[in-house]
């Protein structure tokens, strides 16, 4: 059960990565112009290598790498959410 929540949640940053690289202009009216390649394009790889990481983690299905690579996706999502939250425009 939990090995297909896992592959879920990696099928979920795949699509977010895919936004974020190829879609940048759905999160373009929030935020300040001269930041946006970068940061998007940062965390849209991030979410990419993450998603895979997803999927070795679901093949190798221990407990203890689930947990981890759920920590650090978690992780991951918190810094984009305090860096998107710094770059929307007021």
């Amino acid at each position: 059960m939990i090995r297909v929540l896992v592959i879920l949640f990696a099928l979920l940053l795949l699509l977010l990565s895919y936004v974020l690289l190829k879609k940048p202009q759905l999160l373009t009216p929030l935020l300040i112009q001269e930041e946006i390649p970068s940061f998007l394009k940062t965390y849209g790889h991030f979410y990419l290598s993450f998603g895979i990481l997803g999927f070795i983690a679901a093949i190798i299905n221990l407990k203890i790498i689930i947990l981890l690579y759920i920590f650090l996706v978690l992780i991951l999502a918190a810094s984009f959410s305090l860096k998107l939250s710094k770059s929307l425009k007021k």
